[in-house]
This record gives structure tokens, C-alpha cells and sequence, in this order.
């Protein structure tokens, strides 16, 4: 059987792409990869997991997207795969410059501009926050009087970086003044009064074939010491299946679309669902994890799935499930200094995922994202309130020591 080429553009190690019983997602037998990544995690694939190794500067605000296909020069490929968000459109570039099958720029950037999106899915008939794009803060001053409260981040902005939610005139001129953080375009939008949730499913043609609701705890636009941002599954009642509906509304508006997506959505202080942003991609912190747990899919894998030419698998959630609510958090530094290490973790078997990526010697600065965690967890229980509960627990269990510089 001729294996099928694939360039894999990847920011997460090359140990991730792979089943609960540890199988590779991409069987040796069937695929032939090339894995475009950091050096760091180039470094960590074993010999004979992947054909070759090209080192990328992932990080670079531009370059990814501009050096691909100089990077892949004459090699020649069947598909090109990215499942992560920064990486989608530069992704989507190198198939069009090399001329392979998949999302090409025009959808994917519905997927991944901020502003292309609400103007999609606003023209479907889905209500989105009054929003402008912005080149300086103080434009947005309109909307701000009209509405009192605003917030403004990257039109292609990841891990909450640089969002402000701005309260006056005085914080805006302030912003002003402080100017942005990155060279991207920048969206002023309505402040949404309400909660704040994220709806994860595996989708095909434009369908939802699984999905979890997920009500977010807490604040994203600072990540303080010691703080945590958190969300829980819904358990049964009318928001549930008012987000559920609200998704497959969304969902219907791309019937091209197969993979996994990340949906943020509001419920307005009067209970009525509105659209925040959609990602094509998996949710990040514990929700692959979770959604493993509850579902049986790995939402990673459905994103590859359509990206090499192959369906997403047709399961639902499991049946009788004595734990079946699931949560996630992600837990941020008790202090600024020099890591020493984890002086103790908690183990249980509601337990999913507990991740630690600190390092004795690694600096400790200032969250700046929502991925600057010193832990991530993924908890089941039995219903949201012992989810809320387990998550705490875990909080409380997790003891670290960091040195004051």
C-alpha cells in the first residue's frame, strides 16, 4: 500500500498524536510524515516515528506563515495538517502554495479572523456583539459610548493575549496611550452582560456528531497569582438544550466544515445565546481530555481525520455513565521567582488529566496567557456541583516551590 505524504505542522510534541492504548494516529504503515515543529520538540521524537524533521520558529509573529513553503521547498506532499489555532491559516497557505486538497485561506479564515467570522455567521441570521475593527484603541470610542462597556483584542488573537475590557473614557485613553501589544488588526465589540461558555464537538459537513456544553467560572482577561480559570459541563435543563441548539445553528451556517471546532458563546442577561467567536480547531487546557472521557471521540484526532481525506467517526456520548459531568482548570503560579518543583500532586481516579509543565530552573514570570498555568487539570464527577468541588480539591492539592528573585 503507497503511504500517504503528509506535512504535519505541529507546537505540541509528536507524542501527542496518538490513541488512549497508545497507537500512533499516524501508523507508520499508512503515513509518511513530515513533522514542521520547534526544535524543542523535534528533539523529543524517537528515531523512525516520523520520515524527517523540519525546524520552524513557531513563536515568530509572521514567520510560520511566510516561510512554509520555503521550508518544504521541493518536497512533495498529499495533505498539509495543522490542529493547532496559530497554526491554521499558515496551514492552509502551504496547501494552496503546493497545491494539495483541504481548507484553503477563504474558509479557514471564517474560522480564525475575528472579524471575517461575526460578519459570516451575523449574515446567517446568528446574533453576534455590534463590533468594529479597529487600528487604535480610540475609534473605538462610538461604540463604547454606546454601549459603556467594550472589550477590544487581536482579530487572530490566541490564549486571551492582549484582550481589554474597557469600563470609561479614561480606560480607553489610557489603552490608548499604552497603545497594542502585537502588530495584528485589532475588534472593538459589545460587552455581552451574562456567562460565558464553550461548546466542543466532533463535526461533519457542517453537522455536530458529539458536543459538551461547558459554563466558564471565572474572569479571562487577567491571570493572577494563585488564581485559575475554570469551567463545568451543564447538566440537564433549559440552558443546556438552548446551547445545544445554538450550536447546531452555528455549525449550520459551514456545511463544508468537518473536524473539530471550539465555540464561544454567551447567554445575555435575559438567557438568549450570543455568538462570541468559533475556532476549527480542538479546545485547549483539559478538554480534550474531558471530551474524551464523555464521548469516546478525541476531538485531536477528528481534526485530522478530514485534513488526510477521511471521515470523522460517527459516536455519540456513552450510556450509563455513574460520573458522566466533566471540568477542567487551569492554575497559575502562587508566586514570581525561579521554579524548584512540584512538592506534591494529587491523585485520584475522577482524575483525567493532570498536567505540569514547569521545570526545576524554569523562570517564573507573569501569566501574560491563559496558558501560562503551572497546572492543568481535567476532573469527572457526578454532577457539576462535585466537578466544582474535585477541581478545588485538585487546587488545594498541588504544592510547588518557587525561589523570589
Amino acid at each position: 500500500m503507497t503511504r500517504q505524504r503528509v506535512a504535519l505542522v505541529s507546537h505540541v510534541g509528536y507524542d501527542r498524536y496518538r490513541h488512549d492504548d497508545g497507537s500512533p494516529f499516524f501508523h507508520p504503515d499508512e503515513f509518511d510524515i513530515t513533522l514542521l515543529a520547534r526544535p524543542r520538540d523535534i528533539a523529543q521524537v524517537t528515531p523512525g516515528q516520523v520520515r524527517r524533521c523540519i525546524p520552524v520558529d513557531l513563536d515568530a509573529s509572521a514567520g510560520p506563515a511566510l516561510s512554509l513553503p520555503a521550508l518544504v521547498g521541493g518536497l512533495e506532499f498529499d495533505w498539509v495538517v495543522a490542529t493547532q489555532e496559530r497554526l491554521l491559516l499558515p496551514a492552509a497557505r502551504l496547501r494552496e502554495a503546493i497545491g494539495v486538497p483541504g481548507m484553503g485561506t477563504e474558509h479557514t479564515l471564517l474560522l480564525r479572523d475575528k472579524v471575517a467570522m461575526k460578519r459570516h455567521f451575523s449574515a446567517h441570521g446568528i446574533r453576534v456583539p455590534e463590533f468594529m475593527e479597529i487600528s487604535e484603541p480610540i475609534q473605538a470610542k462610538e461604540l463604547l459610548d454606546t454601549f459603556g462597556r467594550i472589550v477590544i483584542k487581536p482579530v487572530h488573537g490566541a490564549g486571551s493575549f492582549d484582550v481589554h475590557m474597557v469600563r470609561g473614557q479614561d480606560e480607553l485613553i489610557g489603552l490608548q496611550r499604552r497603545g497594542f501589544a502585537g502588530p495584528d488588526r485589532y475588534e472593538a465589540e459589545e460587552f455581552i452582560a451574562g456567562r460565558q461558555f464553550h461548546i466542543d464537538s466532533a463535526v461533519s459537513d457542517g453537522v455536530p456528531v458529539a458536543a459538551s456544553v461547558s459554563q466558564y467560572l471565572d474572569s479571562h482577561e487577567t491571570f493572577p497569582l494563585d488564581g485559575q480559570i475554570r469551567s463545568h459541563t451543564l447538566d440537564d435543563g433549559p440552558d443546556l438544550d438552548s446551547l445545544l441548539a445554538f450550536n447546531r445553528a452555528v455549525l449550520g451556517c459551514i456545511p463544508w466544515f468537518s473536524g473539530a471546532t471550539h465555540l464561544e458563546a454567551f447567554l445575555d442577561d435575559r438567557g438568549r445565546p450570543v455568538f462570541c467567536e468559533l475556532g476549527g480547531r480542538p479546545g485547549g487546557a483539559g478538554i480534550e481530555a474531558a471530551f474524551r472521557y464523555r464521548h469516546g471521540i478525541s476531538l485531536l484526532f477528528a481534526s485530522i481525520l478530514p485534513q488526510v481525506g477521511r471521515d470523522v467517526p460517527d459516536r455519540g456520548e456513552r450510556e450509563r455513565m455513574d460520573q458522566p459531568a466533566t471540568g477542567w482548570s487551569m492554575i497559575y503560579p502562587p508566586a514570581l521567582g525561579r521554579f524548584r518543583g512540584y512538592d506534591a500532586l494529587p491523585r485520584a481516579d475522577w482524575l483525567l488529566q493532570l498536567t505540569t509543565p514547569f521545570r526545576p530552573g524554569d523562570p517564573v514570570g507573569q501569566s501574560r496567557r491563559s496558558t501560562d498555568a503551572i497546572a492543568v487539570a481535567a476532573v469527572c464527577g457526578r454532577d457539576s456541583g462535585e466537578v466544582v468541588d474535585r477541581l478545588a480539591e485538585v487546587k488545594r492539592g498541588i504544592v510547588v516551590s518557587i525561589t523570589p528573585e
